[in-house]
């Protein structure tokens, strides 16, 4: 674990690295704390050694397994305090924050960069010791943790995000529904899960209808989505079978 071996004050300086849409929303949030940064990129001819010298902190917002290799590319940064943004990396160069967050390709506002939760390792050096111009909320969980953590990330919102495009593909395409008619579907999903995600499930698994989940199994036969369908009515049985199981001990 790489420890902060001297006072960073309140205002270091930091080496960004990376040219990417992570590295792009550093560079803004930045901007709008007026916190001092260098950006270093493989386009640029001057060897990242020389463009980040008197950087403080070094920022590495490039992909997970470039990491490691890299700063062994590089020895000169490793004298400096390195820090990547992985969700599963856990390296012996760099320290790690993980921000809890999508990048779009456009920016996000002040307020909103502000509310980004940081997901750090346990018994690293604190989030506010690393960026203490920045008073974002952070976590530190356990290494053996990353991976775990970073996989409920990438189901939450990736997964996610295939679902709702297979929907809206389908919807303006085999039943030629206008996509400002069916986006409402969505903001209320969203809505439900935001006001009360324990109670915002419906429909046939939450009825256990299973006539209904027996009909949409056989819809999608032909379709790959079905393995889908059927593996999230295993895992939701599953968890019924689990939470009764646990009542019947407690009662």
């Amino acid at each position: 674990m790489r420890q902060v071996s001297h006072s960073l004050g309140a205002n270091p300086s930091y080496g960004i690295i990376g040219n990417g849409r992570l590295a792009r929303h550093i560079q803004f949030y930045f901007k709008l704390k007026n916190i001092p940064h260098t950006l270093w990129h493989r386009q640029q001819a001057e060897p990242p050694e020389n463009t980040l010298d008197q950087s403080d902190i070094i920022l590495l917002a490039i992909s997970d397994d470039a990491i490691d290799s890299f700063l062994d590319n590089h020895r000169q940064l490793n004298d400096k305090l390195c820090v990547h943004f992985s969700g599963t990396l856990v390296s012996q160069n760099a320290l790690s924050y993980h921000p809890l967050m999508t990048f779009p390709s456009q920016p996000y506002d002040f307020d909103f960069y502000q509310k980004i939760l940081f997901v750090g390792e346990e018994k690293a050096p604190a989030f506010s010791t690393i960026f203490p111009q920045l008073t974002n909320p952070s976590i530190q969980i356990p290494q053996a943790k990353k991976a775990y953590y970073h996989a409920l990330c990438v189901m939450a919102n990736n997964f996610t995000t295939l679902l709702w495009q297979k929907f809206f593909n389908e919807m303006t395409t085999t039943f030629n529904a206008s996509l400002n008619d069916i986006k409402p579907y969505l903001k209320q999903t969203l809505l439900n899960i935001d006001s009360d995600y324990n109670n915002a499930l419906t429909g046939p698994l939450k009825r256990q209808d299973l006539q209904t989940i027996k009909r949409n199994l056989e819809a999608l036969e032909e379709d790959g989505f079905v393995k889908i369908y059927q593996a999230f009515v295993d895992v939701y049985q599953a968890n019924l079978d689990n939470k009764t199981g646990e009542q019947h001990e407690h009662a």
